[in-house]
């Protein structure tokens, strides 16, 4: 691949993260893989995350490229609709401002799989809590009957294809949680994906998906209903709640 079609897309959506975003640029500056195109799709920031990037910038090496891009939007949805446009990779990885990458071999490692010409490459993500606690490994393969009933694979990390968007439409952002996961429920089932039972970012589990519960579950409730039905929408909005009081149990939610 040359340096006007990378292999791989980075979007990150930011608003007021600069102390994150400085850590996260860090962890992909300092990547073994080096052919991707990174978008940062800020929400008109105004806590310094343009001499953030303007640091960042100074360090490129090509074929890396570095697009900044700050104006108000409607939220994470809205934010990556607007990347969308300008993304030129192959491969397009979503990844939030406060994740980092696991080590200096995470995007090389998840980039093997390339050569299998997947439509969707899933992998892991190694959570934690707030206080830095190690909660879990997590991410599933993707299987379509698995995702009616809720979200099963790390969309963080992950790569998708760009072809995808091209068929089946941008972001609904109309949803401001669980966007990605209606996104997910438009695919066939026989989309064809590969998954790496690898690690790839840390994530903080102390965003929005994970603290404003209530809201996860009637987003997930109306992008079920809108492709799997009512009764489906129903019987899984029940189990999820089940699942988490669960989780409440053994430490893994709060």
């Amino acid at each position: 691949m040359n340096s006007d079609s990378p292999v791989i897309t980075i979007l990150v959506a930011t608003w007021n993260s600069a102390p994150d975003l400085e850590d996260f640029l860090e962890s992909l500056l300092n990547q073994s893989w080096q052919d991707w195109q990174l978008l940062l799709l800020d929400n008109a920031s105004q806590d310094g995350s343009d001499e953030v990037v303007a640091r960042a910038k100074s360090r490129l090496r090509p074929p890396q490229q570095l697009i900044w891009s700050s104006q108000p939007d409607h939220g994470i949805y809205d934010a990556w609709n607007r990347g969308l446009k300008l993304a030129r990779g192959h491969y397009l990885c979503f990844i939030g401002a406060d994740d980092r990458f696991v080590s200096e071999h995470s995007l090389a490692n998840i980039m093997k799989s390339v050569d299998s010409r997947a439509e969707l490459i899933t992998a892991q993500n190694a959570y934690y809590s707030r206080t830095g606690r190690f909660l879990r490994v997590w991410g599933s393969a993707w299987r379509w009957s698995r995702m009616r009933q809720s979200m099963n694979i790390a969309h963080p990390g992950m790569l998708v294809h760009q072809d995808l968007f091209r068929k089946y439409g941008d972001f609904d952002d109309s949803f401001h949680i669980c966007g990605d996961y209606e996104w997910f429920l438009r695919l066939p089932a026989g989309v064809k994906a590969v998954h790496l039972e690898i690690p790839v970012l840390k994530v903080i589990q102390g965003g929005v998906s994970h603290t404003r519960i209530r809201q996860v579950y009637a987003e997930t409730f109306q992008a079920q209903r809108r492709h799997c039905g009512l009764f489906t929408a129903a019987v899984h909005w029940c189990l999820n709640w089940i699942k988490f009081a669960r989780r409440r149990m053994i430490g893994l939610a709060s």
